[in-house]
């Protein structure tokens, strides 16, 4: 985030929300099972709790990326470059889609709506990577600095559209 902040990057900036987001909702996922281990009658609860804040993470995260990327496109804003953060965000195409699916595949075999969504963030967080890394290319090569907010707009959109699955899907 502080990459993000400093760039003026809305793509490596939201992939910072979406990691400390991502973060935070395995931390909840960890109480979840631990609530399960402890003792099966609290598991069906545990599980809605944990799948609401995974959801509300989701949607805080797509909200605030959008209102970001609006404040970029408006005011001009053009994202700068940070060696730190293209590292990160190289190291996170490579490692954040293999967590991503380990999460989705083992969330499908514990019926877990929260794993789900905590996978869904991870994967999320690659695209962002990805977006990140690509708005930096397009912007040296075309000079489309407005690539960067827009992309960030259309990974917020998906963890929106995921968030909402998230809540209202029974499992």
């Amino acid at each position: 985030m502080a990459a993000g902040a400093i760039t003026g990057s809305v793509a490596l900036l939201a992939f910072g929300l979406d990691s400390v987001i991502d973060g935070s909702a395995s931390g909840v996922l960890v109480w979840r099972f631990r609530l399960e281990v402890r003792g099966a009658g609290r598991a069906d609860h545990a599980e809605v709790v944990a799948a609401g804040a995974v959801a509300v993470a989701m949607l805080t995260a797509a909200a605030y990326v959008v209102a970001q990327a609006a404040r970029s496109l408006i005011t001009g804003a053009r994202p700068g470059q940070s060696a730190a953060g293209l590292v990160l965000l190289a190291g996170s195409v490579v490692v954040l889609p293999v967590l991503g699916y380990i999460k989705l595949r083992l969330a499908g075999r514990l019926r877990s709506r929260a794993l789900r969504g905590d996978g869904v963030l991870s994967v999320a967080g690659a695209a962002l990577a990805v977006v990140a890394l690509a708005g930096v290319a397009v912007e040296r090569a075309l000079g489309w600095w407005q690539a960067d907010p827009v992309a960030a707009s259309l990974i917020a959109l998906f963890l929106a559209g995921e968030g909402w699955r998230t809540l209202r899907d029974p499992g």
